[in-house]
């Protein structure tokens, strides 16, 4: 067994907060939380093998589960970011032949090897900052060939890393330039061949849809749906980003799981959304990197949200584009600062949260008996002072899966 003792402050973002704490660990889970006085009395007979761990001065937090990432393309896009600082707009990128076609132009001529290298290096960069569960999109490819490529690429990670990553297929990410006079061939092409293809051979468990106007038509997205349910694939859905068009209906009609970004939900929207019982996943990185808008406007509608009672996650979007964000613990600050969400909510989006919009939520994203022990210490005052400050620090240990992964 692995116990580590005398936690100055532990987070089970199981609604309850625990000072002086233990938990022991057997295997890959967690078999007992609480107390150390208490603990102490039932798995303090040490047997040979047995490791325990002094974290007097420590905080301990759930693994952070990023929901929503393209953590798979090739290229650069840091001289985009220039001309955004000049003025140009996310549309007006993208229509200047930038943004996700220059990532899938680059994407394409890249090989699985080169793919997988800078992925694995970017999980990496995860795991230090404290991600033990990744998703990881494709929609970098847009042909069936390129699709499978990228989701043959996370298989590898999925194999070799040491975070539990599950992947999304993203191919109506946007219509390819090849297309761009024949939407619904493309549209034709993602439903009845990409799609069977992906499920046969099991690359995803997730389907999702740009459903805006850089992307695809409400109408488009509905048929694109309608084959990924039939095919057994969970929805997810990018709506109501660059304007309100008709993506968080589509979601509330399909039950989908998410419905991520949400920068012009109106107050319409989150009745459907809660009647529907679809998570919002929230992307602040994005306003901070990529979004032309200011921050007042998302926390009245996260204001709302709450009202609702709409659950809300949290993830970076990691991408070259408009996130090139790696942290969940910045992800937080900001969506303090952003959403005015206090501590323990954007502690809760970043971990239990997000993992019921990845179907984890009985094995990840808390700390409790019979889960898995992803677990992160970190020397601090307490998780709210932790939180509080802006910016990443290293972890003194971080466990996944009952494992001590060197930092």
């Amino acid at each position: 067994m692995l116990i580590i003792e005398n936690i100055k402050e532990l987070a089970t973002c199981a609604g309850n907060m625990i000072t002086d704490a233990t938990i022991v660990i057997d295997g890959e889970k967690i078999i007992a939380v609480g107390k150390t006085d208490d603990l102490k009395k039932r798995y303090y007979l040490k047997k040979r093998g047995d490791k325990i761990i002094d974290a007097t001065g420590m905080i301990a937090l759930p693994g952070f589960v990023d929901c929503h990432t393209h953590a798979v393309f090739g290229g650069s896009r840091a001289a985009e970011y220039d001309a955004k600082l000049r003025g140009m707009s996310y549309s007006e990128v993208q229509k200047r032949g930038g943004g996700i076609h220059y990532t899938v132009a680059e994407t394409r001529k890249a090989g699985v090897g080169e793919l997988y290298l800078n992925a694995k290096s970017r999980l990496r960069e995860m795991l230090l900052c404290g991600t033990t569960t990744v998703e990881i999109k494709s929609g970098y490819g847009l042909t069936l060939k390129d699709e499978y490529k990228i989701l043959q690429v996370i298989r590898g990670l999925q194999t070799n890393e040491p975070q539990d990553i599950i992947a999304t297929f993203l191919g109506a990410h946007t219509v390819p330039k090849e297309y761009a006079e024949n939407r619904a061939a493309y549209v034709d092409l993602v439903a009845n061949e990409m799609l069977p293809k992906i499920a046969e051979e099991k690359l995803a468990e997730n389907a999702d849809v740009f459903c805006d106007p850089l992307g695809f038509t409400p109408e488009e997205t509905e048929k694109i749906f309608t084959a990924a349910k039939r095919l057994g694939l969970k929805l997810h859905i990018h709506g109501e980003q660059t304007a309100h068009f008709g993506g968080a209906k589509v979601a509330a009609k399909f039950h989908a799981v998410s419905l991520d970004h949400g920068d012009y939900l109106n107050d319409e929207d989150i009745a459907l959304l809660q009647k529907s019982g679809t998570i919002v996943v929230l992307l602040p990185g994005v306003l901070m990197h990529g979004m032309d808008w200011g921050q007042t406007k998302f926390a009245d509608t996260v204001v709302k949200l709450k009202a609702a009672s709409v659950p809300i996650a949290f993830a970076t979007d990691y991408n070259p584009g408009s996130a090139p964000l790696l942290s969940m613990k910045l992800v937080m600050d900001l969506g303090m600062r952003f959403f005015k969400m206090g501590v323990m909510e954007c502690l809760q989006a970043a971990t239990i949260n997000a993992a019921k919009v990845l179907d984890r939520e009985k094995i990840i994203g808390s700390i409790e008996a019979e889960k898995q022990a992803d677990i992160l210490l970190v020397s601090a005052h307490s998780v709210a002072d932790y939180l509080y400050q802006i910016g990443d620090r290293h972890f003194d240990l971080i466990i996944k899966k009952g494992r001590i992964q060197k930092p």
